[in-house]
């Protein structure tokens, strides 16, 4: 029996032709599968390796300094928590505007000059530490900047 190159024989000797791809194509269709394999993979590999200061700055609140005169606090939210900004003679606060014994909001009494709890009168002080009433631990404070008359609350 005489074997050819590209013919292929079957097990009773018939003879099965097979047709050959070229060398080119499969080359080529390599190529291709790459090129969109990249096309699809290179964002996705961008966006989970996201540089950490761009995260950092999506992270941060920014509120106009105009809007907080001294004295006076405006409630905020801070990644779906509420949180009090404050303007305490001129230094700028940021704290957490849950209480820690049983969640209610706090508010900000300026006569006082403190954060009181409206449901069980727990009173907290300018930093957030404990003064009166049955809160177990101080209020979670937050980085606060002041940048040309905006005040940025969170990661800088």
């Amino acid at each position: 029996m005489h074997y050819q190159s590209g013919v292929r024989y079957s097990a009773a000797g018939d003879i099965i032709y097979v047709r050959k791809t070229s060398f080119r194509k499969i080359i080529l269709r390599t190529m291709i599968s790459l090129a969109i394999g990249a096309f699809f993979l290179y964002p996705l590999v961008r966006y989970l390796t996201a540089p950490t200061n761009m995260i950092r700055y999506l992270e941060a609140v920014q509120i106009s300094l105009a809007t907080l005169p001294a004295g006076t606090s405006q409630l905020i939210s801070y990644h779906g928590q509420p949180v009090l900004v404050i303007n305490y003679h001129g230094n700028i606060k940021a704290l957490s505007a849950i209480c820690t014994y049983n969640n209610a909001l706090l508010r900000w009494d300026n006569d006082r000059e403190e954060l009181v709890c409206s449901s069980h009168d727990a009173r907290y002080d300018i930093n957030g530490n404990v003064k009166a009433g049955l809160a177990p631990r101080p209020l979670e404070q937050l980085e606060v900047m002041v940048v040309e008359g905006s005040v940025i609350i969170g990661k800088s």
